[in-house]
């Protein structure tokens, strides 16, 4: 809307000549000298369209702000909406809203000197001087931090400290901060004080406490024990030094990686910041980068979290493929019907030019290879053939060596076949097991305690009959765990006669192998992405894995489909579900990588290419050694997006030495 170039100075003038009047000998302009009007008696004299009304100073509540300071403000006779806010600076000089040194936020009481006009009959302030903003402090209690993260819900506190980092949303909207003090840390949920603090500043605000969960996981959450990631939020600033400092370290705990992720989601650390040591590694990805905090093994870790598609972590660049000092926290858990997890953001990034010794060798390899390949209880004998030779490209060693005893070889035994390990569980029980780690003259060891019970008796259904099963019923099914899903967290499950997608979560693959003969328990469903038109695809949803009787199992491929060609494969009937039936076909692998995006497909003599479904080509990297090579494969016909077509979902690689199977999901373990 056009805005008259000659108000601004001329209200301007008026306001500083009517705050001159009522200025005190000591320079101060007190509140109450100011002769107000109510909103009410101001809109009053507001009769004429287009028409400015003359200056009015009113003292009200701020019930609203949006990003450019327009307000509205309210009293106890209505409600006024006011852009083109300015004011004065701590030097005297009249600036724009952008420059002011205090902001009005939500519930701040503002004394305003404004001018009303009617546009269409309604009635707003178009320019107006902020004479003060204040924010009461009363029905607040000063906290430390670590008193805030201990306080009830709904609590109303004033803490001190510095911003350590903020957070962003969606196109790199600030969200929120992690505000630091001398005791601790805290979540601090509010976008427009993000967007007015920068790092390093001290600041002093009032906020109410609370534990966040998204509402879609609040009864997964419940399941687990998960309170929510603690924070404040309805917050209010009250002071800022406008510094550039660094946050206080002298309470933060030093731990591994590894000790970070299997801390348990019933422990309040959401927002508590923690050292680590950590690998960096930044991995792109189809419209997307993750930054991965891995531990001292380079393979446990986790990524970001992000809700930029990585865009707010670029910083983290400079540090890509080193080991750093990282201090980080859990922002927040994700919560599903299988596993509840934390979501760590890195807050700082220190390069201390980290060097492993070698000494430590032992005590790494039975930490991170030893003890590690041992669950403390089994159903069954899992007849797992252990690592027994450590080595470290990344930490600069080779040839550490692990060794493993038993307190109670009738429980748990340690067999050596052909110059293998070999872990056996002939009988139910309790053993000790001691793992040993040695390197360079060295050694350290530490005892796990191992439980082995008889696999109870569940009642379980056979692929075929879960395939068979009403659709949003709870099946539980016996089968062998068979190849990755591709773009899906999950895996095939083999039967005799059949084959079913079972979607799982990714915690999950940590104790499962190809070969592993499992329950699971989950929700027959068919997905079809919203649509009606199609089949869609059969699958296992919200699943769980409720035994585990291990093995190596070569699951069955009798019911495999082998005299169709690549073009009956493509033409399968989408109407039609062929997702729990598996296909041996001829095909040649291709790789196509151009500027913009990289696919894999498979194609046929006559020139038939069958599309895998698949977020881009790197999660069929295990193709890429056929690339251009004619080879028989095991795939599968997906169509989890109602397509009007199937796409493929490779299972295996017939090669001279057996089958190369698709470990996708279970390599990101």
């Amino acid at each position: 809307m056009k805005r008259f170039g000659l108000l601004l100075p001329l209200l301007l003038v008026f306001c500083l000549l009517l705050t001159a009047c009522f200025t005190t000998p000591g320079g101060e302009t007190p509140g109450e000298d100011y002769e107000t009007v109510s909103i009410a008696e101001a809109t009053a004299t507001c009769t004429e369209d287009g028409v400015y009304t003359d200056a009015y100073y009113i003292r009200a509540s701020v019930t609203a702000v949006g990003k450019s300071g327009e307000m509205t403000i309210a009293d106890s006779t209505g409600e006024l909406s006011v852009s083109g806010i300015h004011g004065e600076d701590e030097d005297g000089k009249y600036v724009s809203y952008a420059d002011l040194d205090t902001k009005p936020m939500v519930d701040y009481e503002v004394l305003v000197c404004v001018m009303l006009k009617s546009e269409g009959g309604v009635i707003s302030a178009w320019d107006c001087l902020l004479i003060s903003a204040e924010f009461s402090a009363d029905g607040y209690t000063e906290a430390t931090i670590t008193e805030a993260r201990e306080a009830s819900v709904g609590a109303k506190l004033m803490v001190d400290g510095v911003v350590a980092t903020i957070t962003y949303s969606n196109g790199l909207v600030p969200a929120g901060i992690i505000l630091v003090d001398e005791t601790s840390s805290i979540y601090v949920y509010d976008a427009a004080l993000a967007a007015e603090v920068k790092v390093g500043n001290r600041i002093t605000i009032g906020g109410t406490k609370a534990y966040w969960v998204l509402e879609d996981e609040q009864s997964n959450a419940n399941k687990f024990g998960y309170k929510g990631s603690c924070q404040l939020e309805s917050v209010q600033l009250f002071a800022n030094d406008k510094k550039s400092g660094d946050f206080d370290k002298s309470w933060i705990q030093e731990l591994t990686v590894k000790e970070l992720l299997d801390t348990p989601v019933t422990e309040n650390i959401t927002t508590k910041i923690y050292k680590v040591t950590a690998l960096i590694q930044e991995k792109p990805g189809n419209g997307f980068t993750n930054f991965y905090l891995y531990d001292l093994d380079g393979e446990t870790g986790t990524y970001s979290y992000s809700q930029c598609n990585g865009s707010d972590f670029t910083w983290l660049r400079e540090f890509d493929g080193k080991i750093c000092t990282v201090y980080v926290t859990a922002l927040n858990a994700k919560s599903t019907a299988s596993d509840c997890y934390f979501r760590f953001v890195p807050v700082q990034v220190i390069d201390e030019g980290f060097t492993f010794d070698t000494a430590d060798a032992p005590n790494y390899a039975v930490k991170y290879h030893g003890v590690t390949q041992l669950l403390s209880q089994y159903s069954g004998d899992p007849a797992i053939e252990l690592n027994t030779l450590v080595s470290s490209e990344l930490l600069g060693f080779e040839g550490a060596t692990l060794s493993f005893t038993s307190s109670n070889e009738s429980v748990v035994k340690f067999n050596a076949v052909d110059g293998k390990v070999i872990l056996n569980c002939p009988g139910y029980g309790t053993a000790t097991v001691t793992v040993t780690g040695s390197y360079g003259g060295k050694s350290y060891s530490e005892s796990v305690e191992i439980t082995v019970t008889e696999n109870a008796e569940i009642p379980y259904i056979s692929v075929e009959e879960a395939i068979a099963a009403e659709l949003n019923t709870e099946v539980t099914v016996k089968g062998i765990v068979g190849p990755s899903l591709v773009n899906k967290s999950g895996f095939h499950l083999m039967g005799d006669e059949g084959m079913i997608a079972v979607l799982v979560d990714a915690s999950a693959f940590a104790n499962l192998a190809i070969g592993n003969e499992v329950i699971v328990k989950g929700i027959r469903a068919v997905s079809t992405n919203g649509g009606t038109s199609y089949f869609g695809q059969s699958h296992i949803k919200d699943a769980t894995v409720v035994a585990n009787a291990y093995g190596s199992h070569e699951y069955s491929t009798d019911y495999f489909v082998t005299d169709k060609t690549p073009a009956e494969f493509y033409a399968l009937d989408p109407k039609v579900d062929y997702t729990t039936t598996v296909y041996v076909i001829e095909v040649t692998v291709t790789y196509i990588e151009d500027q913009y995006y990289t696919s894999m497909s498979l194609v046929a003599d006559d020139g038939t290419s069958i599309g895998l479904y698949c977020s881009g080509a790197s999660q069929y990297s295990w193709l890429q050694r056929w690339n251009g090579q004619k080879v028989t494969v095991e795939i599968a016909a997906v169509n989890w997006n109602d397509k009007t077509y199937y796409r493929g979902c490779v299972l295996a690689v017939y090669t001279d030495d057996g089958k190369v199977y698709n470990e996708l999901n279970f390599s990101y373990n």
